[in-house]
Order: structure tokens, then sequence, then C-alpha cells
């Protein structure tokens, strides 16, 4: 089996949330026509900033499962798509970035208006409207439709603040690959 066929299986995603966030960088996002490299990820546990700590369905995801996809919608227009982790708690790994590989043509007729392609899937709300992902995709198990292949090798990883909240914000649990044009400004 080459590794374009071995996709990642849920046990990879049964490990804790900082964890599986670093180890999804350099990995493969595929979603029917389209691929790209993971550049940018933000881990969320059972910290102030998790939709975990959240009662009722919207967290409930996170806290029962691993090894699927959590999407919702913020600002009411842009979805955000994250991994299910931890096996033994709450967890997930949100995606904000992809080096786009595959299906450059189809992104672009995606994205509200032209942009270089290390724009695409800048973003969380971008990378989800360049590879299609919306909320009916919620509760998937990875691998269904959309798949995650293995990195050919561990790339170098920064760590920052996460992005756009307002608590938590000293937990260092945003990941990156350094220099990738791909990456999200920190603002």
């Amino acid at each position: 089996m080459n590794r374009l066929e071995a996709a990642l299986t849920e046990d990879f995603f049964s490990r804790d949330a900082v964890t599986v966030a670093q180890d999804l960088l350099g990995c493969i996002l595929l979603h029917e026509d389209v691929g790209g490299i993971i550049v940018e990820t933000e881990a969320y546990a059972d910290d102030p900033a998790s939709h975990a700590t959240l009662r009722g369905p919207r967290g409930q995801l996170m806290r029962e499962t691993h090894g699927r996809l959590y999407v919702y919608l913020i600002y009411g227009m842009h979805y955000c798509l994250n991994f299910t982790t931890d096996a033994a708690g709450p967890g997930a790994a949100l995606i904000r970035a992809a080096a786009p590989t595959r299906g450059l043509d189809r992104m672009q007729a995606r994205a509200a208006r032209p942009l270089p392609a290390s724009e695409l899937a800048r973003g969380p709300g971008r990378l989800c409207r360049a590879f299609g992902i919306g909320r009916e995709h919620n509760g998937d198990r990875v691998g269904d439709r959309v798949r995650v292949l293995p990195r050919a090798r561990r790339p170098a990883i920064a760590c920052s603040p996460r992005i756009g909240i307002t608590k938590g914000r000293d937990l260092l649990w945003r990941f990156y690959i350094p220099d990738e044009p791909s990456v999200s400004r920190f603002r």
C-alpha cells in the first residue's frame, strides 16, 4: 500500500488535541477533486476558548467523539473545519490553512474573487470554501468524504497564541509551518 492509499484512521485522532494539531502539519487534506498540504492548525481541548465547554449539541462532537469532522458556522458566513480528537476527553484540531496542490481551478471558481494560489485556503473560512466543505459534512468520519493522508516528513513547526479568541489566549496552541505563504497572517 503506498502513501496515497493509506489515509489516516480514527486511531491517529484518538490522541490529545495538541499532539494531533501538530502532527497534522504537512499532511494532505483531500475532498472530491481538490487537495492541499495542511500548513496551519489550532488545538482546542477542555479550555476556556473551546466549544467543548458549551453544553448542548454544539460541543457534543468534541466531547464524545474522535476522528469526526466538526464543522460549524462563524460570523453567520464562514464554515470552520475541525477534526475531533482525544478518546479520553474533549478535543478538536481546527484546520486553519492549507497550501493548495490539486484542483486549483475548482478552488478559484469557489472563491469570492480571484486570489493568488497561496491565499485560496488561507484562513478557516477560505479553506472550507476552497475545499467545498460545509455544514453537511458535520459529524462525518474522517475518511468518508474528507480524507487526510500522512505527511511525507515532519516539517519545522512554530507555535503562537490562537487567533480570534478572547479566552485562553495564553495557550500557545496555534501551530504552523514557518515561512509557508499559505499560513494566516497573525493579527
